[in-house]
């Protein structure tokens, strides 16, 4: 048995959708933190129904629907996340706590981080603190391990040093997984939440 709530970003004229996405997600990040447990997982799994790929512009879109699914209404509702989204109440629409309609569910999905290296520059300073190899030769090394991607992200900031960061997020098939168990960002690449029409 799952449950879900589903929030909407409210599109708006002066603010973007990606704008939207990054404040949601850094405050949806911040509650789950607050819930997990010693190992830093948590038992709330994150969906984006509308995740698609736009054959006109030749990349993948997050859309503007999230879902938090766990196995009990009682874990969303200690979650609160009505009052953690208290703040972006014109940009957000949430739902009620529901069951999710076992009769629509078409199959089950996981939805994870993807680390990719995109800045050649970024990982040579790294590089350069080792103090064997200076900025210029380090940039031209990392130059040929920098990896392009069309999966779509949320740009956030880090929570320990302020450091801005994108987090992509990739979609795969999955079958039901016997486990219910995610990062702090409601990511997992091997637990399954069910995909279902409402």
């Amino acid at each position: 048995m799952f449950y879900y709530q589903e929030i909407t970003l409210i599109e708006q004229a002066e603010i973007s959708v990606y704008f939207i996405w990054s404040k949601l997600y850094t405050q949806l990040h911040l509650a789950l933190v607050e819930v997990k447990d010693q190992n830093d997982k948590v038992n709330i799994g994150i969906s984006f129904p509308e995740y698609r790929f736009s054959e006109e512009k030749g990349m993948w879109f997050l859309g503007t629907k999230l879902r938090l699914i766990a196995n009990s209404d009682e874990v969303l509702h200690n979650l609160k996340i009505k009052n953690w989204l208290s703040r972006l109440s014109d940009y957000v629409d949430i739902t009620s706590i529901r069951e999710v309609p076992a009769h629509k569910i078409t199959g089950y999905v996981s939805f994870s981080r993807k680390q990719v290296k995109t800045n050649a520059e970024r990982l040579a300073r790294y590089r350069v603190k080792s103090g064997d190899i200076d900025f210029a030769e380090a940039v031209l090394r990392y130059q040929n391990i920098v990896t392009r991607t069309d999966l779509p992200f949320i740009q956030l900031n880090s929570l320990n040093n302020k450091h801005p960061f994108r987090l992509f997020i990739e979609k795969q098939e999955k079958e039901q997984s016997p486990g219910f168990l995610f990062s702090t960002y409601g990511l997992s690449p091997l637990c399954a939440v069910p995909e279902f029409i409402t």
